[in-house]
């Protein structure tokens, strides 16, 4: 009897067993197929996101540009250098003798803030105004922008007839420009103290001098600090809404993590996130990959769709499915919103030349996966051999399968 119950558990875990290396292979077979038909060099790497089984793999290790993509990169470092508390202050110097009267020069210095729309640039001159009582200065309005290097306000290798973002570390939310001129330098601090002053005037408050450039003297103490929201927040928007010009200004930012006495560069802001990709994943930037910007516009990143699988199980594993709050998601507003009938938490990546997911979910079967998937170089002609609905059934054979 006992030797008849043994045969029988055997034979149900046998065929349990069987039906799931059946589905699978099924599922391989179909996204085999689906890779031999797109017409463009793609990468997929997908796995079990608990054992880390390797479910399907193709062209796993071969270097691919990552497009938006490298913003999980982005996630990951400014997690790891700066903390989610992390706040960034935008400080006011000035010396008042009279209550009200600011004499001599106002001096704002940013550090990168990428949330100051000029409706919040607004509330911030209201916010001064009512603090401190100000209804007249007697000099300038000096904006001191060095705390990131003016003369790169560009991102290293962007393509110069883009709408690129600006960067710096006074920076006005949502303000692009059309070409790259020298002409740009001082463009978007001036455009922060334009702002600034204009509310300043409608509050009643008289400004004798100009706004200019300029750094502050070292014998003014700071007399104000706006904080932005915590840099989760800033994160979870950036990743949701794909937000280049936020990504920059969290990648700059890192430059400033271990140094903040001098200004931060694209050079001193590869090594920082060399530091860390090296420390959390092991990788070797030159050699295992080449990222320069940190949202993903420039053609010289290069990374592979198992680099990226293992960027987000490394922020699984030290954050748990806290995570997925910094992913779009198929269910809310996002790059992914309606994008897929069912649940998935990913980043989504595109340029003229490149397309890219990656990201989790939980198939039918109540596995959670970890998956990406890269495509360059593929010819797109009126709707023909999508890259995004490529991706949109390799997702489902997913779902549906493993």
């Amino acid at each position: 009897m006992k030797l008849r119950y043994k045969i029988i558990i055997f034979l149900s875990l046998f065929l349990i067993f069987t039906s799931l290396l059946i589905c699978v292979a099924g599922a391989s077979t179909d996204i085999q197929e689906e890779i031999n038909q797109f017409a463009g060099f793609s990468g997929v790497l997908i796995k079990d996101l608990n054992t880390q089984e390797v479910l399907f793999s193709h062209n796993e290790d071969k270097l691919f540009t990552p497009a938006s993509l490298t913003k999980i990169f982005t996630l990951l470092a400014a997690l790891e250098m700066l903390g989610e508390e992390y706040a960034y202050p935008t400080s006011f110097y000035f010396s008042s003798t009279v209550p009200g009267e600011i004499n001599g020069d106002l001096y704002i210095i940013g550090s990168g803030d990428p949330t100051q729309s000029p409706e919040v640039i607004i509330k911030i001159a209201d916010d001064l105004v009512q603090k401190f009582s100000i209804r007249h200065i007697s000099g300038d309005i000096v904006l001191d922008n060095s705390k990131f290097l003016p003369e790169e306000f560009l991102g290293r290798g962007w393509m110069w007839d883009d709408k690129n973002p600006l960067i710096g570390a006074l920076t006005v939310t949502g303000y692009k420009i059309n070409e790259k001129q020298n002409s740009y330098l001082n463009t978007m601090p001036l455009l922060w103290g334009n702002i600034f002053s204009q509310e300043l005037s409608k509050k009643g408050v008289k400004i004798k001098g100009d706004i200019r450039i300029g750094k502050i003297p070292e014998d003014l103490k700071v007399k104000y600090i706006y904080y932005s929201d915590t840099l989760d927040k800033i994160l979870a928007y950036m990743m949701k809404k794909s937000d280049n010009q936020i990504a920059e200004n969290i990648f700059r930012t890192l430059a400033q993590a271990n140094n903040p006495e001098e200004a931060s560069t694209v050079a001193r802001t590869i090594a920082s996130l060399e530091e860390v990709i090296d420390t959390a994943l092991g990788l070797k930037w030159g050699k295992d990959y080449i990222l320069v910007d940190g949202c993903g516009l420039s053609e010289y990143n290069l990374t592979t769709p198992a680099h990226l699988v293992k960027a987000i199980t490394y922020l699984y594993q030290k954050y748990d499915f806290k995570i997925l709050d910094y992913f779009a998601s198929t269910k809310e507003k996002g790059t992914l919103k309606e994008r897929l009938s069912f649940q998935v938490w990913g980043k989504t990546g595109t340029l003229s030349s490149a397309s890219a997911l990656a990201g989790l979910l939980q198939t039918k079967n109540m596995r959670w996966v970890v998956f990406c998937l890269m495509e360059n170089n593929f010819i797109f002609i009126e709707d023909e051999n999508d890259p995004k609905i490529f991706e949109n059934r390799i997702i489902e054979y997913i779902y549906e399968n493993l």
